[in-house]
Parts: C-alpha cells; structure tokens; sequence
C-alpha cells in the first residue's frame, strides 16, 4: 500500500474522530509525528512524503491503542511539561497543564539556596523542572511507588544529569523523620474514590495510587496538611495542588493546623493551588 503522509493524517483524524476521541486532529498529529520523530509542522511542509510499510504499521499499531481510550501520551511515552519532555508510562500520572500553576508558585516561594520536598513526586514532573529553573534549590523527592521512582530518577537523569535530586522512596513524610524543609509542595491524590470507573476513559489507565483519595478526596490532603507544620522550618510554605471543590476543605483544616491559607485559581477560573504560611 503507497501513502502519502498527508493522506493518511487525515484519514486517521477522521478514524478517531469517529471511534468518539476528544480531539482527533492533534491525538493524530502527535502521534504520527511520534512514530516519524518529525516536528509536527512536517505533517503539512511534508504531506506528499511517501511512507514506508514500517512506518504505516507502527502509525496503525499506536491508532488501535488510542481508539481503546489509552492516553496519547502513554502510547508515545513522553509528555511534555513546563516545555521540558518527561519520560511516562503506565506506572505514573500523567503530568497535567494545570500543575504548571503549582510549579510557578513553587519557583515564587522557594528562596535562595531553599530546602525542598516534593511530596508524591511520581514522573518527577515537578521536582525536576523546579531543578532545572531554580539550580540553586536542594530538592528532594518522593513517592511511595518504587516504579514511579524508577521513572522520575530517569527522567532527573536525562533532563538533569546525575545526582540533582535526591530521591526517596517511603509514605508522605515516613522517611522524613526530624527533617524540616523551606518549601513543600504536592501534587497528591485529590480525586474522590467514589469516582473510580466514572470519568473518561482515559484515566481508567492511570494508576489509583496517585489519583484517587477517601473522604471525597481529602484524606491524602489533610495528612499532608496535619503532618507539613512539623516538618516546615518558620515561615516555611507547604503548596498543594487541590480539587476545584475543596476550597472550604483547605482552608478549614489549614487554619485549624495553624497555617495562613490562601488559594489560586488556575487558568480556568477554578480553585487549583493552595498556599499554606507557617
């Protein structure tokens, strides 16, 4: 079979858009580029490119996945974040646009030569772009996830080089024992369990440790918040990425802990980062 690289994205935007896929023109884009490892504005300067058999194999093999709900970002295994391209799979979440609100702030608060623990580290989305915009923070990371640790210390390694970050594999604060740091920041589980099964079908791919928490959501949350003050030097900041409908929640039990509390919409009018002041 001859196809012409033009041809065939658009009957693939055309397949996907029919299988029910949210944004069918870039899912086809990203991930015809991804098997080519072309720029994605190749796509049109080299519509009349002629693919190989090869190429129409493995473009039809990443096609299968994406109709079955599977994030585009799985299949290639990169996604980028904060213009910085992370190594994922299926032991990790999938870094969001919204969490690049939780880094900004992160970026603002963190002084210099600042003492850093990024709680629920997972890809080490955040602790590494942290690394890579602020070189002089101390940044430690850490997942209770062995294979998600696996991932991030990849990518601190690729993105980085060696011994940037120190990584550490243990339950919120377990391995923090007498520690105390400048600036905390999470990204945690704050989807509520009862949701399981219930939203896209992309996320039934990602893996409940990291997205989904009890208590509508919350219990992760306030474990964090109950046990940051310990482990927060005075005037540390404790930053946490929250449900847009935990606003009350935060600011509640970040009270109640002693904290000054105050929380950021992101881009789409809704409650996103949360700041606690010791």
């Amino acid at each position: 079979m001859i196809l012409l690289l033009g041809e065939l994205v658009k009957n693939l935007i055309l397949r996907l858009k029919d299988g029910g896929i949210e944004n069918p023109s870039l899912d086809a884009e990203i991930l015809v580029s991804g098997v080519l490892e072309i720029e994605r504005y190749k796509l049109v300067t080299d519509r009349d490119r002629l693919l190989t058999k090869e190429e129409i194999q493995k473009i039809e093999k990443y096609t299968l996945r994406r109709l079955k709900f599977e994030p585009v970002a799985y299949i290639t295994g990169v996604k980028e974040f904060y213009s910085v391209d992370f190594i994922v799979n299926k032991d990790v979440l999938i870094p969001r646009p919204e969490t690049e609100l939780l880094v900004d702030m992160a970026i603002y608060w963190g002084g210099t030569g600042a003492k850093v623990l990024d709680l629920c580290t997972g890809s080490g989305a955040i602790a590494v772009v942290l690394k890579h915009s602020r070189p002089d923070l101390d940044i430690y990371a850490s997942d209770i996830s062995e294979k998600a640790l696996k991932i991030a210390k990849k990518n601190a390694l690729g993105i980085l080089g060696p011994k940037k970050i120190n990584f550490i594999k243990g339950d919120l604060f377990t391995p923090f024992d007498g520690e105390k740091f400048n600036l905390i920041v999470s990204n945690p589980p704050y989807v509520d369990a009862a949701l399981k099964g219930k939203l896209q079908k992309e996320i039934d791919f990602e893996p409940e440790i990291a997205l989904f928490a009890g208590n509508k959501g919350t219990d992760v949350i306030k474990k964090i918040i109950e046990d940051s003050a310990d482990h927060l030097e005075e005037n540390g900041v404790l930053l946490l990425e929250i449900g847009s409908d935990q606003h009350d929640f935060i600011h509640k039990n970040g009270k109640k802990c002693g904290f000054t509390v105050s929380i950021l919409n992101d881009y789409a009018g809704l409650p996103r980062v949360a700041t606690l002041k010791k």
